[in-house]
């Protein structure tokens, strides 16, 4: 959160609430962009969490349903939903008394209601590789910001543990070869 404050994001954290109330309390006090009409939730949202997202009651614990339930009480009427955050076909890793193949709940009635689009999947990343590339040399993309740690190939998996277990501040880490 102190990362994503650092390059001009609005840190939400659930454990000082719930997160959508949060967030609509946020958008009453700075004021809506002009145009915009007074809705009770914002027109996009982007769930970037996936099936590893904490409970808010018990954030020693996965809640793979949190981020959708709460985009969708958030997203306005005729909004949309992306979802990038990533829900694997199994948990390779279910919590004591999961099954690795449980299903997903989402609240499909409250979307339908709304009228929201909703769309999933992974990005088509060799189709950036060479334009993203080009900004980061260009000096117009510095993905550097959210660059955490340094390793060499040796701590890959360390630093990968430390990420996955969102230990050590680790957010990203560049590996160099040794």
């Amino acid at each position: 959160m102190e990362k994503a404050g650092e390059i001009g994001a609005v840190p939400i954290d659930f454990r000082r609430g719930d997160p959508v109330e949060q967030i609509r309390a946020d958008r009453a006090r700075v004021g809506l962009p002009l145009g915009e009409e007074k809705l009770g939730g914002v027109d996009k949202v982007i769930d970037a969490v996936g099936f590893q997202a904490r409970d808010r009651e018990r954030p020693d614990r996965e809640r793979p349903d949190q981020v959708i339930a709460d985009a969708a009480r958030l997203v306005n009427p005729a909004g949309a939903i992306a979802v990038a955050g990533v829900y694997p076909e199994q948990d390779l890793r279910p919590g004591p008394g999961a099954d690795a193949r449980e299903d997903l709940v989402a609240p499909w009635g409250t979307l339908f209601s709304k009228g929201v689009a909703v769309r999933f999947g992974r990005t088509h990343d060799r189709r950036y590789t060479v334009l993203l590339r080009d900004l980061v040399v260009a000096g117009r993309a510095r993905p550097s910001v959210v660059v955490t740690h340094h390793g060499t190939l040796a701590d890959a998996p360390e630093l990968y543990r430390s990420f996955d277990r969102r230990e050590h501040g680790v957010i990203k880490a560049v590996l160099h070869p040794s």
